[in-house]
């Protein structure tokens, strides 16, 4: 029978080649969406068999609560860079804050891409992640727009900042990832472009005349 002492290295062992597979998945995004990325494609991306990985997990489906996971990590280190920035008013922290969110979805756009559609239709990866709560992600950043509440007079300013922090993540995540879809089709600007022009609909929304 094998002792306690003999289990650990096969553990490591697994816990190794499960992250070859969850690294090999994100090298196969960079090329293909998933729903292009075969179960061979990420095996042989890994450097394992087929067969290894079927012995881990049932189908490619089983990485995506690894996979956001591993995003949840990411998420955290980009919101403390953005929470650690310097700015000087609410505009400031506005355009910082955009261009902030527009390259952090350009850079981790296969990964978003992947999670934003699958999550949809498996609802229980979102509760897969129990060090990284999303919520709080977004809190952060609503409290970076409330450092300047005294230039927030759009009423109730922790609902009005909540608003804008919503309203910026998901115009620019349709814009990034769906460029060719409604409804970032409704605006003619390409991302960049919009990117520019966001923080002055939300800044006329925060600090009402």
């Amino acid at each position: 029978m094998p002792t306690e002492r003999d289990l650990v290295p096969k553990q490591q062992r697994s816990l190794d080649t499960q992250r070859k597979l969850l690294q090999a998945l994100h090298r196969c995004l960079a090329d293909k969406f998933f729903e292009h990325i075969s179960v061979k494609d990420i095996a042989d991306t890994a450097g394992v068999s087929v067969g290894t990985f079927y012995r881990r997990f049932k189908d490619k489906e089983s990485l995506l609560p690894l996979l956001y996971q591993d995003f949840g990590h990411d998420l955290m280190v980009w919101v403390s860079e953005v929470e650690s920035e310097d700015y000087s008013n609410l505009h400031d922290a506005l355009v910082q804050m955009v261009n902030a969110t527009y390259v952090f979805l350009l850079e981790k756009e296969s990964v978003f891409r992947t999670l934003h559609l699958n999550s949809r239709l498996h609802s229980e990866i979102l509760t897969s992640d129990k060090v990284v709560s999303r919520d709080m992600v977004y809190q952060k950043l609503s409290a970076i727009l409330l450092r300047f509440d005294n230039e927030i007079t759009a009423g109730n300013n922790s609902q009005a900042s909540d608003i804008s922090v919503y309203m910026m993540i998901n115009t620019l995540l349709d814009k990034v990832l769906y460029p060719g879809l409604t409804p970032a089709t409704a605006c003619s600007l390409t991302a960049a472009e919009f990117t520019k022009e966001l923080p002055e609909v939300l800044f006329a929304y925060l600090a009402k005349t």
